[in-house]
């Protein structure tokens, strides 16, 4: 981790991995298995969220709800899916945070951010078994390419979150 600080990159790698986010679709969701504790991994549309959270819809069917059921720490991983070069020359992160379900008076700003990112899903985002998480990231591993890689920690995400351009949704949280 000194290494990386060293570089002075931390700040740009940051940027890049917040725009990332802003472009990003999918992910790939890595919950504790509820059953035998190992790692469970499924692919998940996604949503960034202003504050710099991410926003989900998942069904009560999935086993990775049973899982955040039990053990609320979750990995997220977005890939650049476009862009010349291998994949793996390509930005990706991962945002490890805990998730929660969004309380139902939240649903509704939820809900109007979800359906920016994934018109497609107006079919049966109101299905009574789909319901909004939002994963509060803790940290980023964020990979811009081969020997370009850095730990963000909460704080610098925050930072540049309030300092970033809107391209989101506010979501108010609990607190």
């Amino acid at each position: 981790m000194v290494r990386e600080k060293e570089a002075g990159a931390l700040n740009e790698l940051a940027e890049e991995a917040r725009t990332l986010l802003r472009d990003a679709r999918h992910g790939v969701l890595a919950t504790l298995s509820a059953e035998n504790g190992f790692p469970y991994a499924s692919v998940v549309d996604v949503a960034g969220l202003e504050e710099g959270d991410l926003l989900l819809l998942l069904s009560d069917l999935a086993e990775h709800t049973r899982n955040l059921r039990a053990d609320d720490r979750v990995s997220l991983v977005v890939a650049a899916t476009e862009g010349k070069g291998e994949v793996l020359e390509r930005g990706r992160a991962s945002f490890q945070g805990r998730i929660e379900p969004l309380a139902d008076d939240k649903a509704q700003e939820a809900r109007a951010r979800y359906l920016e990112v994934h018109p497609q899903a107006k079919g049966y985002v109101g299905f009574a078994d789909f319901n909004f998480y939002r994963l509060g990231v803790e940290r980023v591993r964020f990979i811009a390419g081969f020997g370009r890689m850095g730990w963000i920690d909460n704080e610098l995400w925050r930072d540049l979150t309030k300092h970033s351009p809107s391209e989101g949704k506010t979501i108010s949280g609990d607190d």
